[in-house]
């Protein structure tokens, strides 16, 4: 039997939500059942970002930045 409690609201009644493909949901408050508690970077709360894809913000960040200046700069000749 599935006895576990809600991690937002502590409730114990689930129900299975179709359009989660079956996923049980709290029927209380609407948050999967297998959602880890949040706060924690080793069950899922906040997560680092992996070594390929984090610098990917930096990236673009960077990008604007440098069309930023050119953009700037032709616009002042």
């Amino acid at each position: 039997m599935f006895n576990r409690r809600c991690v937002r609201c502590g409730s114990t009644t689930f129900r299975a939500d179709r359009s989660l493909g079956g996923r049980l949901v709290c029927s209380r408050c609407g948050i999967p059942a297998d959602q880890l508690r949040a706060g924690s970077a080793s069950q899922g709360g906040l997560r680092r970002p992996s070594q390929r894809g984090g610098g990917g913000f930096r990236f673009w960040l960077l990008l604007a930045l440098v069309v930023f200046v050119l953009v700037v700069l032709f616009q002042s000749a």
